[in-house]
């Protein structure tokens, strides 16, 4: 299990007050500039990062979470489909699935309950991920 300390304060002053939408379209920029950075492509990376970018107005969005959930990659715990993962340095896989579960669940944490703060406890998690291997963050959301 890769974990990876971060101040949960680090993205949450940025993002506070942001609708969860704005947290996932900030998540799906920041997948695909792991993936780009690391060199991973493949359709099924494409497919969640479009869904993803597709998050949705509340009176969509259990329509929105049935989607994501029939992707071959989905960020849900399912595998991870074989064709990709032979795409993947076994050493990267456990890195590569943190950052695809901790993406989704930024969008999904929060959608069925009241507010808290682990869409950003993912985010954060995301962005340290993403400066370990030295990525650089993408511009906010509206920037």
């Amino acid at each position: 299990m890769i974990t990876h300390s971060v101040s949960q304060n680090e993205c949450t002053s940025e993002f506070a007050g942001r609708p969860a939408r704005d947290l996932q379209l900030y998540a799906a920029v920041c997948l695909e500039v792991y993936c780009k950075w690391k060199g991973f492509s493949h359709p099924s990376i494409d497919q969640l990062i479009k869904h993803l970018n597709d998050y949705p107005l509340n009176n969509e969005l259990p329509a929105w979470e049935r989607r994501g959930a029939s992707l071959p990659l989905n960020g849900r715990g399912d595998e991870i489909p074989h064709d990709l993962v032979v795409l993947i340095s076994p050493k990267s896989i456990d890195e590569f699935s943190a950052v695809v579960e901790s993406v989704v669940e930024v969008g999904l944490v929060d959608m069925h309950g009241a507010a808290t703060d682990l869409p950003f406890i993912f985010l954060n998690k995301v962005i340290s991920i993403l400066r370990c291997n030295n990525i650089d963050l993408p511009p906010s959301v509206g920037d």
